[in-house]
């Protein structure tokens, strides 16, 4: 839906108030510290990335008249790193536009607030999309008999499902969602709209029909002429942590290399069945086998579990320095590397981190259209103005093994 002079009297100086209120997240620890390491290897729209695995196995010990042995040599591989296209869309009516030009009565110039907000909206899915597995799944559907009103949970990032969807009350479709039994986004996928979010893990939709307990839920888009038929995010979003620090639970096949072959290509994973209680042995065990072969300088954890690494220094009336990230974020020590909170981290995961082997991989600089010059277009049928907001680009990992994971642990 255009942005319009009727929504945007909501900005209007009808009250004393002179300062638009955020009153939605925009931290993201991941994206503004990790994600700030960007490389550009060759390739269009894919990255090769060269990957060192085997060493050379001609060696051999004996006599001083030992029969020499076959010469071997390093072993490569080149991993794949495909391209992930993101978009944002906005539009602004011409009344509006120019309404924000010469009106003291509006707060924000509209052009300026849209594109800001686009590229803010933008950094927020890929802070989502940095912890997810590149399925695009948000949650599972948790209701036994599924109608309008439905309940989550299996959240694949952050702690609360409903954090990762919006309702806008002026749009005609209210907020995209999708349905369906499988993590591709494509069997008995059912599409429909958000009427609006009740709790950190429910709300309501248009319509529930066809929707199944255990359904895989996830962000979709509208076309604006008709109901889409793959408008979903399944499998075509960036590939995250879940992902990139796995030991083939989640992901097997990761950038054209399969793990449950190529095993030098897992991650150390610690994980149970059940959920633990946080020690920290299991954080030392997990940091060490990071240790083993990486430099890890990072931890990335949920509030939940540094709460609980808080509480633990407490008992045992031990305290720990600051250290102070990119962004103004702050963490504490744990082995001498930053520990940090992020909201986005899954809310029972740890991820020791090589930030090294890691990078963001991009076709060009996130950006909005405008290979004619112009990055407005106008309306060939109502005088309204649209601007696309684009980001070709994928997370990658070169090394796997110099990274590790806790997971299934509680506060």
């Amino acid at each position: 839906m255009a942005q319009s002079i009727t929504n945007l009297a909501n900005v209007a100086m009808r009250i004393y108030d002179k300062v638009v209120h955020e009153q939605v997240f925009a931290k993201n620890v991941l994206f503004m510290n990790i994600l700030s390491n960007v490389a550009h290897r060759q390739g269009a729209t894919a990255k090769y990335v060269s990957v060192h695995y085997g060493r050379n196995i001609g060696s051999a010990a004996g006599t001083e008249t030992v029969t020499l042995p076959t010469a071997g040599n390093q072993q490569y591989l080149q991993a794949s790193v495909a391209m992930k296209y993101l978009f944002h869309q906005i539009a602004v009516t011409d009344v509006a536009l120019q309404a924000s030009k010469r009106s003291k009565e509006l707060l924000v110039n509209v052009l300026e607030s849209e594109y800001t907000g686009a590229k803010d909206d933008m950094q927020r899915q890929l802070s989502r999309m940095g912890y997810a597995d590149g399925t695009g799944v948000v949650c599972r559907v948790n209701d036994a008999a599924p109608d309008t009103t439905l309940t989550f949970d299996t959240p694949m990032v952050g702690k609360y499902p409903t954090d990762y969807f919006e309702y806008n009350a002026t749009a005609a479709n209210g907020g995209p969602v999708l349905f369906a039994s499988d993590t591709a986004g494509t069997t008995s996928a059912i599409y429909t709209t958000i009427t609006a979010i009740t709790g950190n893990y429910t709300m309501t939709v248009d319509s529930g029909t066809g929707v199944a307990d255990n359904d895989y839920v996830f962000l979709a888009h509208a076309n604006g002429t008709v109901t889409p038929t793959v408008g979903r995010n399944g499998t075509v979003e960036i590939m995250g942590l879940k992902g990139l620090i796995d030991d083939s639970s989640n992901v097997d096949v990761l950038e054209g290399i399969t793990r449950t072959t190529d095993i030098w290509w897992k991650s150390y994973v610690s994980s149970s069945a059940s959920a633990r209680s946080l020690t920290e042995a299991l954080l030392q065990t997990t940091f060490l086998e990071a240790k083993k072969k990486g430099s890890p300088k990072y931890a990335l954890t949920s509030f939940d579990i540094f709460s609980a690494y808080g509480q633990l220094l407490a008992t045992d009336r031990r305290y720990t320095s600051e250290m102070t990230l990119g962004g103004g974020f702050t963490g504490v020590k744990f082995n001498d590397i930053a520990l940090i909170a992020d909201y986005d981290c899954p809310f029972d995961e740890v991820y020791f981190i090589d930030p090294s082997t890691i990078s963001v991989e991009d076709l060009a600089p996130m950006s909005f259209l405008n290979e004619d010059g112009s990055i407005l277009d106008r309306s060939a049928t109502t005088p309204t103005w649209n601007a696309t907001l684009r980001y070709y680009s994928n997370l990658c990992i070169s090394a796997p093994n110099k990274n590790a994971a806790l997971r299934d642990v509680v506060q």
